[in-house]
């Protein structure tokens, strides 16, 4: 069962890989604009991200009577980021493609975040491997 799963994990990354291409080439046909770059990658990511742990810092915060506006201020960061990249989707393309470029970034970045978020833990975990020490002037 578990080769089933990851067939499909890779079935479905390469058909969400093969879908953004295709849109990108559309868009940039229709619109000389693409919506999947790197830069709105890393924008999207980046403010789902805030305004997730964000909301779990607010969350903390209520819950033990803290003071709650770290966790706001952490929101209002990644939703400020989000509209700035939504505000760009539609100053550079028609309104039509800007609605429907802007949904479809919405809805295909948040397993594209997901997976960063995992990608980075594992990448932090690879490199914080403890190594063994070797003593040399040991007698035994």
């Amino acid at each position: 069962m578990l080769v089933l799963s990851l067939i499909a994990l890779i079935a479905a990354c390469a058909a969400l890989y093969g879908f953004i291409q295709w849109f990108n080439n559309y868009t940039q046909a229709k619109a000389r604009y693409e919506f999947f770059t790197k830069g709105h990658t890393a924008a999207v990511v980046l403010s789902y991200g805030m305004m997730f742990f964000g909301t779990q810092w607010f969350k903390s915060a209520m819950t033990s009577n803290e003071d709650i506006l770290n966790g706001v201020v952490v929101i209002i960061i990644g939703a400020i980021i989000l509209i700035s990249v939504i505000v760009n989707n539609f100053r550079n393309t028609p309104k039509k493609l800007a609605l429907i470029g802007t949904v479809a970034q919405l809805i295909l970045y948040v397993p594209i975040a997901i997976a960063a978020v995992f990608i980075v833990l594992m990448m932090l975990a690879v490199l914080a491997q403890t190594k063994p020490t070797y003593n040399l002037n040991s007698r035994d």
